[in-house]
């Protein structure tokens, strides 16, 4: 229970310490480099719903929205949606994060590789699996708005492909810490959309061709409360469905994390090989958590080429 107290403490800490964003202020025009899309109409019940349960709460992310960052280079017609780290408190998209101010460093990563950059600032706080410092255990919600907002953002995207420049074909998930385990979850529960259909943009398929998780969150059953903790950690999530249907994943952990240790990528790679499904781990000796795409100093500086690598060799490049 220690051990237990002791990650969620650091968690906590790591959100207050992080630029985060909550209903701020966006750039707009040329000098954003990104345009802004809304993920639900004003008038739409989940927005609504959303609002009225998260409003109130300091840092709430209400009205979530697509950021879009064009290639930069000859488009390969690939795109990847971009999930923010913040332990499903925050959205870590503020001066200060390892991806950049609104994530336009993981963007300008991708689209110098002439990859679509969608990056998802989700609603939060409390809209995933999250640590709760008062009753000290992990909460599940009974609404998963943050799932919600990646299915929405899948679907928008196939939606206004042709406009976007994007071949509805090559759309993955990519996401850091918490927003690795949205990716996970978007990669996994696509055979059920998590709100109820409201226009002809939740028509579109909602399974991702590729994922990329990167050092993800909330992946074994103690974030069920499961005890003891040490068997609990080598249990998959049991929000997480895998099946033979899971798209080719690429798994990002640092050996050294002190946050969301390397066992949870371990465990999804072993129920996913079990599965059937074309995945591959790559570990790096250090690199802690939260590097982001900001340079370290140790091998985990590797891993955006080796994810390049990957996506040229499954036919996504």
């Amino acid at each position: 229970m220690r051990a237990f107290l002791t990650v969620g403490a650091v968690a906590v800490w790591w959100f207050a310490t992080s630029a985060v964003a909550g209903e701020l202020a966006l750039p707009s025009g040329a000098d954003a480099g990104f345009r802004e899309v809304p993920l639900w109409p004003e008038e739409s019940d989940v927005l609504q719903q959303g609002i009225r349960a998260l409003a109130e709460l300091p840092g709430a992310i209400t009205r979530p929205s697509l950021l879009i960052y064009s290639p930069r280079t000859t488009n390969t017609g690939a795109a990847v949606l971009v999930f923010p780290g913040g332990g499903y408190k925050a959205v870590a998209v503020g001066p200060q994060s390892t991806i950049g101010l609104n994530g336009r460093d993981v963007c300008r990563w991708l689209t110098d590789a002439g990859v679509t950059c969608v990056l998802v600032k989700y609603r939060v706080p409390n809209t995933g699996c999250n640590w709760n410092p008062v009753t000290r255990q992990h909460d599940t919600p009974e609404i998963p708005m943050a799932l919600q907002d990646a299915q929405r953002a899948m679907s928008i995207v196939r939606y206004r492909a042709e406009s976007f420049g994007i071949d509805p074909n090559k759309v993955g998930v990519l996401g850091f810490s918490a927003g690795g385990n949205l990716a996970v979850l978007s990669s996994t529960a696509f055979a059920r959309r998590r709100y109820v259909p409201i226009d002809a943009i939740d028509e579109m398929n909602l399974r991702p061709d590729f994922a990329i998780p990167v050092y993800p969150g909330h992946m074994t059953m103690e974030h069920k409360n499961q005890s003891p903790r040490d068997l609990a950690a080598q249990v998959l999530n049991s929000d997480i469905e895998v099946s033979h249907a899971v798209p080719p994943t690429l798994l990002i952990h640092a050996k050294d994390d002190p946050i969301d240790p390397v066992h949870y990528s371990e465990v999804y790679a072993r129920e996913l090989k079990r599965a059937g499904v074309s995945v591959q781990l790559n570990l790096y000796a250090h690199g802690g958590h939260a590097f982001g795409v900001s340079k370290q100093g140790t091998d985990s500086d590797q891993w955006p080429a080796d994810a390049l690598q990957w996506l040229a060799d499954i036919g996504m490049l």
